[in-house]
């Protein structure tokens, strides 16, 4: 576990400095919260025109404390942070809270001023959470040290639910559906702009806290991405689902992003391979952040055989099935002996006798009880959705948690309707049903459940397959930094195991000749230079030649055009045909080096049907990354077409990943567009190479 933060969000004592005598002022929240929900610990007002705050004795600065506090609360003007900071330092204050904000969120002064609060806290070896943030709330232990009106509610529900927002007032938001909803929570921590505690030091905290199984994330930029990723895959090894609403998906909202906490939100694309990668459960909208991680926090089990689902609406089951099979959950036939149970419990007008049973809304309480049961002991399913329309809420809502109580699979609610389902939902959550508003977030926790073990699995091949990598890293020529010639590029593509075509690189058209009749006709001829990425608008290929003339012909025009460049010579080629496939890493700012597949040769940038992953990668990985991009379903045959060599296709992308990942810190780009994929047997070819490498510091 993060030691700093388990003790950081239990401190013994706590000193408030800027807590203001009139406790009606927003800046009393965090005494008010303090004293509601029984901290149990010390509570020190500092404020030097007061003797007594709240009922408690006031003091003028932190050195008159009668002990040293676990943390300082520090909620005064911006200009007077600095003063308060170094006060702790000198006292060695372990923790600091910030809740100031016109930090770096706002412009270069705003920057410096924060670079300078960062000193300070580094310096004194200080834990900061903040600048600009709202604190934190911690349910077990009673601590709601927060400036957010949540840390006002009526109660605290201490549960398994661990919510990190690098907004404070979202991070509230989060806790206040939550405990609306009875959902119990562990922690909130809102951490701003991040000078101390960071958004991946939380999930570090959450995956070894053993009061929390399922994490909540609402994230506007990400500032340390490889210690996100190991944190986010840490939480995976245990076993801990990480739900995520991730802003700044526009170019607005990445702007805002930098206006508001200073943090640069980065390519959407880079965190959605992330996210599929660690699985990651990306969400939309707050309703689905806190019914989906609410539901992973409260239940383990998972739809692997399939869904039986029970509605009262031929439309809600119409609904329902199309979420669930959308995201690949099975709704199998009921066995025989379930239908002729349902066939004696239902009157005619409910006609349907499988999977989904819509039993309409006609039903009595005690009858839909029954079906309910009854599908339920289906043995062909294990889990059972309940998809529900109209007003008839606390009784059957305590119906269906009777049965849910008594059954050995999940049984879970999608409640359709307004104001007047409330009294049924209430019900549910209270006796900790699953209920959901819609179909689709239903369909989402589902899936999510299903996933989390198979990710599990693949996380840890990943590993081992990474450390391979590291111990056999490839080291490229010492030259500058930048574009590497061809040659040097094929050599190193080669000892990663990438099946370049059958080759040779000549001077001259006699040379092009002699080449092409040893390589056979037809073949292709094109420029090499470091400084020529896209060699058909250029003018720089020639395609299909099949003679020695032609291919002298083309050799001597080509020669003329390689004159503008800073040519390494012609690449000599035999024709291969079939699919064209684009496998490339960029290095991506925040998150490093991802694997990109897509649609190949002229058509990658046309159509920008491409999926990543950051590295390193597994098969299976790959395997999914070719199903991701639409265009290349032709893989699989398409209009009579035979389909194509996957698994010689799947073993290149794999050298290509290899090769990124000896490379390591060195490599800046690699593009590898296109492989073209023969027929199945036929094996894959890499036609084209460009390989950049960047500075890497002497450590």
């Amino acid at each position: 576990m993060s030691s700093r933060l388990a003790a950081f969000l239990n401190p013994r004592s706590v000193a408030l400095v800027g807590c203001p005598s009139d406790l009606t002022r927003p800046g009393a929240r965090p005494l008010l919260y303090l004293q509601k929900h029984g901290y149990p610990g010390q509570i020190y007002p500092v404020n030097p025109r007061h003797a007594e705050i709240g009922g408690l004795r006031a003091y003028p600065s932190l050195a008159d404390l009668p002990e040293r506090p676990d943390a300082v609360w520090v909620g005064v003007p911006g200009g007077d942070v600095p003063a308060v900071l170094e006060e702790a330092a000198r006292l060695k204050i372990p923790n600091a809270i910030i809740l100031t904000a016109g930090f770096g969120e706002t412009d270069a002064a705003g920057r410096a001023r924060q670079e300078a609060l960062r000193a300070i806290a580094d310096a004194a070896g200080m834990t900061v959470l903040g600048p600009n943030m709202l604190g934190f709330i911690n349910c077990w232990d009673r601590v709601p040290l927060t400036f957010s009106p949540a840390g006002g509610i009526d109660r605290l529900i201490p549960g398994a639910l661990g919510i990190a927002s690098q907004s404070g007032a979202l991070g509230g938001v989060v806790v206040n559906r939550a405990f609306d909803r009875m959902i119990g929570v562990s922690a909130m921590v809102s951490t701003g702009n991040e000078i101390g505690i960071t958004v991946s030091e939380c999930l570090e905290y959450f995956a070894e806290d053993p009061r929390t199984r399922a994490v909540a994330l609402a994230a506007e930029g990400i500032r340390d991405g490889e210690r996100f990723k190991a944190a986010a895959g840490r939480l995976l090894e245990t076993g801990k689902p990480l739900v995520a609403l991730k802003l700044g998906r526009s170019s607005a909202g990445r702007r805002n992003a930098l206006t508001h906490t200073g943090a640069l939100a980065g390519s959407h694309e880079a965190w959605r391979a992330v996210a599929r990668q660690l699985s990651i459960v990306d969400v939309e909208t707050f309703e689905e952040l806190v019914e989906v991680a609410g539901f992973l926090s409260r239940e383990r089990r998972s739809p692997r055989r399939g869904v039986g689902v029970l509605t009262t609406s031929g439309g809600a089951s119409i609904m329902t099935a199309d979420q669930l099979e959308a995201r690949g959950l099975a709704l199998p036939r009921l066995s025989a002996s379930t239908g002729r149970a349902l066939a004696a419990l239902l009157p005619e007008y409910a006609v349907t006798r499988d999977n989904p049973v819509d039993v309409t809304a006609g039903l009595s309480e005690a009858l839909f009880e029954q079906v309910l049961a009854t599908v339920v002991g289906d043995e062909r399913i294990d889990t059972v959705l309940t998809a529900v329309t109209g007003a008839r809420g606390v009784e059957r809502a305590r119906n269906v948690a009777r049965v849910a109580h008594a059954a050995d699979k999940p049984v879970v609610v999608c409640w359709l309707g307004g104001s007047l389902t409330d009294a049924g939902i209430s019900v549910l959550d209270t006796e900790g049903v699953a209920c959901f508003r819609n179909p689709r977030t239903a369909a989402l926790a589902l899936a999510a459940a299903r996933d989390f073990a198979a990710a599990q699995s693949a996380w840890a091949r990943r590993n081992a397959r990474w450390a391979a990598l590291e111990r056999a890293r490839l080291r490229p020529p010492a030259a500058r930094p930048g574009p590497l010639s061809y040659a040097e590029a094929a050599a190193l593509a080669r000892r990663a195991g990438i099946p370049l075509a059958p080759e040779a690189l000549v001077a001259t058209p006699a040379a092009a000749a002699r080449a092409a009749r040893r390589l056979g006709f037809p073949v292709v001829l094109k420029v090499v230079a470091r400084d020529l990425p896209h060699k058909t608008e250029a003018g720089a290929l020639a395609l299909n030649l099949r003679t020695a003339d032609e291919v002298s012909r083309a050799a001597g025009r080509l020669l003329t055009t390689a004159r503008r460049y800073r040519a390494e010579g012609l690449l000599v080629q035999p024709m291969v045909d079939g699919v064209e496939v684009l496998v490339g890493v960029t290095r991506d700012p925040t998150f490093g080096p991802l694997l990109v597949v897509g649609a190949g040769g002229v058509q990658a940038e046309l159509l920008g049907d491409t999926t990543a992953r950051p590295l390193p990668v597994t098969r299976g990985e790959i395997l999914a990354m070719l199903r991701e991009v639409r265009s290349l379903g032709v893989l699989r045959g398409f209009r009579g077409a035979p389909a194509a060599d996957v698994p010689a296709l799947v073993a290149a992308i794999a050298g290509v990943a290899r090769l990124a990942g000896a490379l390591g810190e060195r490599l800046q780009a690699l593009d590898v567009n296109p492989i073209v994929v023969g027929a199945r047997g036929r094996g894959a070819w890499a036609v084209d190479l460009l390989l950049e490498t960047r500075p890497v510091a002497v450590r």
